[in-house]
């Protein structure tokens, strides 16, 4: 198997022909402008505290002539009127991913994955800047019956990586002396901790029990919603959070969730503005995938195309990735089209295979 990292310019759909290394040809640039004048949506100020109901007002017919359905939210003056798309290439294949999800069954004892997590660093020690791609094997087991413990999810042996992003990196790495993961508080590269999925745009995450949230997509948007506006979090531009947050309750490498909550989740991606068909691509090592992605300006890391890809005919995700459009404060170095983040999944699925050791609070074997 190829190696992941040699496999990530490859694999992003955002060509070279596209972007190139200073993204000047004509479809770059009308892409930049595009993400980059698109008015931030102001923010009130004030706050209703009670809540109220959900109105719809568009006739069917509106509906199927414009493709466009939109609703608006009254819970709290704080939650955006939010628009439901109701076509397009994305939404199909959202949607035909949500039919996957219902159709899907419980197979085995325990939710197995295995995976990576790839974050770009960059480094400036003694004169030598580079950067560097730090790559942390990552697994997870989760149990169908409490009897067999409790689920984990962390770093997996050999522990981090790391790999030169570019030659001229390669080049000025080996001159800083080749220093490895935390090698000494002088002299090793400090890898941080791997952000928590698609949250690496942000402090802003929904850790409300997905168990609770409605099955009905537009009652799931707006109940996560309520949740940050509750809690004093309200994201600034909500789509791409809710694309986030959705992206990672779907996430492989997490605890299992319901089909029926699944396949919620799924349509209340398709229904987000601003999300889009990235067609048939490859992941990064090869596998052929279904594209989805949706970007987003942030302060620190520029502005960013979270990218989903998903397996066809199927509701798994076999990567979540981080393409910088624009660098931030925390990335300055950082080219368009070039990788932030990157979340792949080697296996996934369930299995009657056990764990080699037996999970937390396991009282069978």
């Amino acid at each position: 198997m190829k190696d992941v990292h040699d496999l990530l310019t490859a694999a992003n759909p955002i060509t070279e022909a596209d972007l190139g290394d200073t993204a000047t040809s004509p479809r770059a640039q009308a892409l930049l402008r595009h993400i980059l004048t698109e008015p931030k949506p102001a923010r009130p100020r004030t706050r209703s505290p009670r809540a109220r109901a959900i109105r719809w007002a568009v006739p069917l017919a509106a509906a199927a002539v414009a493709g466009v359905v939109l609703w608006t939210v009254l819970a709290r003056d704080t939650i955006p009127a939010q628009p439901q798309v109701t076509s397009g290439s994305a939404h199909a294949v959202l949607m035909a991913a949500a039919e996957e999800a219902e159709t899907t069954t419980r197979t085995g004892r325990f939710w197995h994955a295995r995976g990576e997590a790839v974050q770009t660093l960059y480094r400036d020690h003694h004169g030598h800047r580079y950067g560097l791609l730090a790559s942390s094997p990552t697994e997870s087991w989760y149990p169908a019956d409490r009897r067999d413990g409790i689920g984990v999810f962390g770093q997996a042996p050999p522990g981090v990586t790391l790999k030169p992003v570019t030659a001229a990196d390669a080049v000025a790495y080996r001159a800083d002396g080749s220093p490895q993961p935390n090698e000494n508080a002088a002299a090793g590269i400090q890898v941080p901790d791997l952000p928590n999925g698609p949250d690496l745009a942000g402090e802003m995450i929904y850790e409300g029990d997905p168990a609770r949230l409605p099955t009905d997509p537009v009652r799931m948007r707006l109940a996560i919603l309520k949740w940050m506006g509750d809690h004093d979090d309200m994201p600034a531009h909500p789509d791409a959070f809710l694309f986030r947050e959705g992206a990672k309750l779907l996430d492989a490498g997490g605890p299992p969730r319901t089909p029926s909550l699944r396949a919620a989740v799924y349509r209340m991606l398709a229904g987000l503005p601003g999300v889009r068909d990235l067609g048939q691509v490859r992941d990064p090592l090869g596998r052929p995938a279904l594209g989805v992605a949706m970007t987003e300006r942030t302060s620190a890391h520029g502005t960013l195309d979270w990218q989903l890809l998903i397996q066809p005919s199927s509701d798994t995700i076999m990567a979540t990735r981080a393409v910088v459009l624009r660098h931030g404060a925390k990335n300055p170095r950082a080219t368009p089209g070039s990788i932030e983040y990157l979340e792949l999944w080697r296996t996934a699925g369930w299995t009657d295979t056990r764990p080699e050791r037996p999970l937390p609070g396991a009282t069978r074997r």
